[in-house]
């Protein structure tokens, strides 16, 4: 067993790092809370359609070149050029697309929450593919903690419209984020398992890999209010989000802080993770349990704090913290699949969690299609897509442990 003293030194090492990142999705949270709260059926729908909206349309904007930053450091200078020039160019195309399909309300403003949120998600991994953890948390916090402002003050006196909030936010979110990344750089030993990137052409054809993996978590982690949008009713989609506030997105939280990082430790410290995976692997599972038994109850004690009486089902509840902890065991898997993989096991696995998001509006509608609720088929497609992408790394990992085991 681990030690309490070395605990200890663990925890107060993520401290700075965590307290940041609890500011910014704390902040996002709290957005929501107050948007599910005091907005009516359409704002919250606006903003359930928006959100999703801006996380999924990223990814083609980035096209897997944020990703490539932790896993290729020497190739840095070029992926931060090519990065920004597919930014501004697939910003534009999808700002008009998205208001086209009314999923934004004007298409500058489509094009603005892209090139923000994308500039945002590229900076955050450029800073901590080179260990600056701390300065990336505040890269990618920034525009968060400005937006819940924004809310707090502006939408909820009148003054401001949602979209007019995110747009403002994001720019001044860009501007923290670009001061950020001017300044002096410490030389850091980084590690690099691979050194596959010497052209542009090998940029686009690696990036391709993590561009179908970024589409797919996308779609995994936003589509179902776009599912729900197509199956349901704007109440669905309003319906949904205010469950999902409660029941998904706080556990949400641990699994978007340890994703951030955990791509970089496999990095720098792979035998060291399989050696803990290997002696800690059933507390771990015992730990799962107990957060899932935690987040059903304390996601019903914040909704009568926020109702006065509970909204949620039994089994919506259920099932939506069981789809959280099942996130946060993808952590560690996708981590494997996105530094360790080469570029044939990186493109199989990819190709893999694609099939496994596409299996969220599949698995919707055959479950509607047999008489069960919208949002309760949407939940249980989400759980059983979140599973099946889930086993794709872990396959990887079982792997690695068997190759160690022998060399030892």
């Amino acid at each position: 067993m681990i030690s309490l003293a070395k605990l200890g030194i663990i925890l107060w090492k993520l401290l700075p790092s965590g307290l940041i990142f609890l500011c910014g999705v704390g902040s996002i949270f709290l957005a929501d809370l107050i948007i599910a709260r005091t907005g009516d059926i359409e704002d919250i729908a606006l903003w359930a359609t928006l959100k999703s909206f801006m996380m999924i349309a990223s990814t083609f904007a980035l096209f897997g070149i944020n990703q490539l930053l932790v896993r290729e450091p020497k190739a840095t200078p070029m992926l931060i050029r090519i990065g920004t020039v597919n930014i501004l160019i697939v910003s534009l195309i999808l700002g008009i697309v998205g208001d086209y399909l009314d999923f934004v309300p004007t298409i500058l403003g489509g094009i603005i929450t892209i090139i923000g949120f994308s500039f945002s998600s590229m900076a955050f991994q450029w800073l901590r593919s080179n260990l600056r953890v701390n300065e990336a948390y505040i890269a990618s916090s920034a525009w968060r903690i400005l937006f819940l402002i924004g809310i707090s003050i502006l939408f909820v006196n009148d003054v401001a419209t949602i979209d007019m909030i995110l747009i403002g936010s994001l720019i001044i979110g860009g501007l923290t984020a670009t001061g950020l990344l001017v300044r002096d750089n410490p030389t850091k030993t980084l590690i690099s398992i691979h050194d596959d990137i010497h052209t542009i052409k090998d940029i686009y054809i690696l990036g391709g890999s993590y561009f179908l993996a970024a589409v797919s978590l996308a779609i995994a982690s936003y589509g179902e209010n776009l599912v729900t949008h197509q199956l349901g009713t704007t109440i669905d989609v309003a319906q949904y989000f205010r469950s999902a506030v409660m029941f998904l997105f706080p556990g949400m939280m641990l699994n978007q802080y340890l994703a951030a990082f955990m791509g970089t430790v496999v990095r720098q410290e792979e035998p060291r993770i399989l050696r803990i995976l290997r002696r800690y692997f059933l507390i771990g599972l015992l730990g799962l349990v107990l957060i899932w038994v935690m987040m059903i109850v304390g996601g019903y004690i914040l909704e009568m704090l926020i109702y006065g009486k509970t909204h949620t089902s039994l089994s919506l509840a259920i099932l939506m913290a069981l789809t959280s902890c099942v996130r946060l065991i993808y952590v560690l898997p996708s981590a494997f699949v996105g530094v360790v993989a080469d570029r044939h096991t990186l493109f199989k696995s990819s190709v893999a969690y694609l099939l496994s998001a596409l299996s969220l509006p599949l698995f919707s509608v055959i479950f509607y299609s047999l008489g069960v609720s919208v949002i309760t088929s949407v939940a249980l497609a989400s759980l059983l897509s979140w599973i099946l992408r889930s086993l794709v790394g872990i396959k990887l990992i079982i792997h690695r442990l068997t190759i160690t085991v022998h060399s030892e």
